[in-house]
């Protein structure tokens, strides 16, 4: 595993940076004893509070900025769910906060090497990427490509060879497809990251036991929902143009690319530098030859939060 501190064997971690005012996370003003180790993050801020109508009880209701903050009870186990908002930038504030206020000492910043793993499942909407997978489609991601550079300033190995053939033919996709003459030719960001392989397993096995349409494959997790995930609006002129369907073509290692979401690349890859579990189950709500359709995501959306729900609830961290 890799070290999360940033500690070699002849330089000593530095201390944590994290922010605190009067012992709560600055952005999200939450303090210990008010998150769980089983989380559910979604993006919609409402989406939370429909999630949390399905708890036993709420025992802690924390609203700061964007960010919506539940923990209480479900089927009896602890359980957070949290409202980011949209994007990298976001869920990177939600994880780093959450990981300082549960796993590091207040007093001396460092980790607690006993501290349980957390499980997070992220559950939202998706872009289809593939016009044979019909919206309503249930995908878990197993693996994301990441075109954010939120993740690329944490250093985390490859968490296997598939992670790297993922880079190598994004980088690829990308160049090949890039406007001619483009000041950003060579110069967009890509990288990969892996899901926590079990957890991945337990969503699509929730969703099957259910008769839910779902599929596992990899998530393009882009940085914008216009330019960077190919929406083009009128007198605008995209870097990538058909960016969906050139990263679609991506097989390799027995991956396709099946969606695009904004987190999930984040998501996996932060989660895997401080050694907790993450997944992402999302349905599709479009497809990419749609021009700008979409359907009514709500309906597909609780189905799948009801899954993520009884899969953290089933094999829960105290």
């Amino acid at each position: 595993m890799h070290d999360p501190s940033g500690a070699s064997a002849s330089r000593p971690a530095p201390k944590s940076d994290l922010v605190l005012r009067d012992g709560r996370a600055y952005h999200l003003s939450v303090a210990r004893h008010e998150l769980a180790r089983n989380w559910l993050v979604v993006g919609d801020p409402a989406r939370a509070l429909r999630v949390a109508a399905h708890f036993d009880a709420v025992h802690h209701d924390r609203r700061h900025r964007e960010y919506v903050t539940l923990t209480g009870t479900y089927r009896g186990v602890p359980m957070t769910v949290i409202g980011t908002g949209i994007g990298h930038d976001n869920l990177e504030i939600a994880l780093m906060e959450g990981y300082g206020v549960l796993d590091l000492d207040p007093n001396t910043g460092r980790r607690d090497p006993a501290a349980e793993p957390v499980r997070v499942i992220r559950v939202g909407t998706s872009g289809g990427a593939r016009d044979d997978v019909a919206p309503g489609t249930l995908v878990v991601s197993q693996y994301a490509l990441g075109l954010d550079s939120t993740g690329l300033y944490f250093e985390v190995p490859a968490a296997d060879d598939t992670v790297l053939a993922l880079e190598t033919a994004a980088a690829a996709a990308l160049m090949a497809h890039t406007t001619a003459g483009s000041r950003f030719a060579g110069r967009l960001p890509v990288y990969a990251s892996r899901a926590d392989a079990g957890l991945a397993d337990q969503l699509a096995q929730g969703c099957r036991a259910r008769g839910l349409a779902v599929l596992c494959g990899t998530t393009v997790a882009a940085p914008g929902f216009f330019g960077a995930s190919g929406r083009r609006l009128d007198g605008t002129t995209l870097t990538v143009p058909g960016i969906k369907h050139a990263l679609a073509a991506i097989e390799v290692a027995g991956q396709r690319v099946l969606n695009f979401d904004m987190e999930s690349s984040l998501l996996f890859h932060v989660a895997r530098s401080i050694g907790w579990r993450a997944a992402t189950l999302c349905p599709t709500i479009s497809a990419p030859s749609a021009h700008g359709a979409i359907i009514d995501p709500v309906a597909a959306v609780d189905a799948a939060l009801l899954v993520a729900l009884d899969v953290l609830a089933d094999e829960p961290v105290p």
